[in-house]
């Protein structure tokens, strides 16, 4: 059984309805599903303004389910700080209805040694001593970490506040709106994989994303500041892509890639 909570949708969960809210008490798992199974198939520019969820209650847990290009996101709500994770419809319900963690459970314990209480493991043959270490090479690799782990440092860093492309000037609160609804959906270099795709959601919201073969996109949510650069209307981003221009055409450079607006 589960109780479902649907926030911002319709209570078959096949439209997005602002402001709604429906609550479903001991839901059966093929309810559940089918509200799911719904859900993906919202339209992805409606979706993308309209901040919907659900949320399960099972057991002692707590879900936070999004969807994106037909996808699941799953989000466990006792573990904030952990991001979510993209899953099918089939793979969310083996999730909550506890079959995934059973499974990792005994895949664990499969893993672990069969020496029972009391028994003593058969000793192996002694190995020989290690051989001195090379000291110039473990320097060498230590330096080569350390330079290493700068660069990631350096990559993943966020856009810091103080830190704005030369010549770049945030627009002003009012005219931030209008611009920001004007530019809401999802833009896309193409439709094959390895492509990339922007979507806008006109409420401060920004997602990266990178088509797959099979497996679902891998998104990420990203801080921006619009502004200008000169007369052209950018998003400074906090990603290491800087700035994304939006060009007179409506579409949208980033990166070194053109990304055409979705109809």
């Amino acid at each position: 059984m589960y109780n479902v909570s649907l926030v911002n949708l319709a209570a078959d969960a096949h439209a997005v309805a602002t402001d709604a809210h429906h609550e479903l008490r001991d839901a059966q798992p093929d309810a559940l599903r089918v509200l799911l199974a719904n859900f993906c198939e919202i339209d992805p520019i409606e979706n993308s303004t309209g901040d919907t969820e659900i949320r399960v209650q099972v057991r002692n847990e707590r879900y936070l389910i999004r969807t994106e290009q037909k996808k699941l996101i799953l989000y466990d709500m006792r573990n904030r700080e952990l991001p979510g994770q993209i899953f099918t419809l089939e793979q969310v319900m083996t999730e909550l209805d506890g079959t995934a963690a059973a499974a990792r459970n005994q895949a664990i314990q499969a893993t672990r040694p069969e020496t029972g209480i009391g028994e003593l493991a058969t000793p192996g043959p002694v190995a020989a001593p290690a051989a001195p270490p090379n000291r110039p090479r473990l320097a060498g690799l230590l330096i080569m970490a350390g330079l290493l782990l700068g660069a990631i440092v350096w990559l993943a860093a966020p856009f810091p506040a103080d830190g704005a492309p030369p010549g770049f000037t945030a627009v002003e609160s009012g005219e931030r709106t209008g611009l920001e609804h004007s530019l809401t959906g999802v833009y896309l270099t193409g439709n094959e994989p390895g492509q990339h795709g922007i979507v806008l959601g006109g409420t401060g919201e920004l997602k990266l994303f990178e088509l797959g073969v099979v497996e679902a996109p891998r998104v990420i949510y990203v801080d921006y500041e619009l502004g200008r650069v000169e007369a052209k209307l950018c998003l400074a981003t906090d990603q290491p892509g800087g700035l994304i221009e939006v060009q007179t055409n409506g579409n949208l450079l980033y990166g070194g890639e053109v990304y055409q607006r979705i109809p």
